[in-house]
């Protein structure tokens, strides 16, 4: 959230979260407002240390790990991760989890 609320844009930024649960699986979405992103750039965000275009904010402090976490954890869970740039601008990321049944007492 904190990303997506950084790299927004400074003047009317909007942030989206979304969950919704599926028969298989459950998916987590956050989108944002921001500058426009080629795929080329947006393909490499999810590499330690990426950290995309310029800050918007400059006294933040991140050194471009978050996504590069998010695709740890996403992997680990036999899970997909994906990141969209919006049209308009900004980006959409999408984590989609393995739906598991839940646990029982015995």
């Amino acid at each position: 959230m904190q990303n997506a609320i950084v790299h927004s844009l400074p003047e009317q930024g909007t942030v989206w979260v979304n969950t919704s649960v599926c028969p298989k699986a459950v998916v987590l979405a956050v989108e944002n407002t921001g500058e426009k992103l080629t795929p080329q750039l947006v393909s490499t965000l999810t590499e330690p240390f990426q950290r995309g275009t310029e800050r918007i904010y400059t006294d933040h402090a991140g050194v471009g790990l978050g996504l590069a976490i998010v695709k740890t954890i996403t992997q680990a869970r036999d899970g997909t991760l994906t990141l969209t740039p919006r049209s308009a601008g900004g980006i959409r990321i999408t984590v989609e989890l393995p739906a598991t049944a839940p646990h029982t007492n015995r």
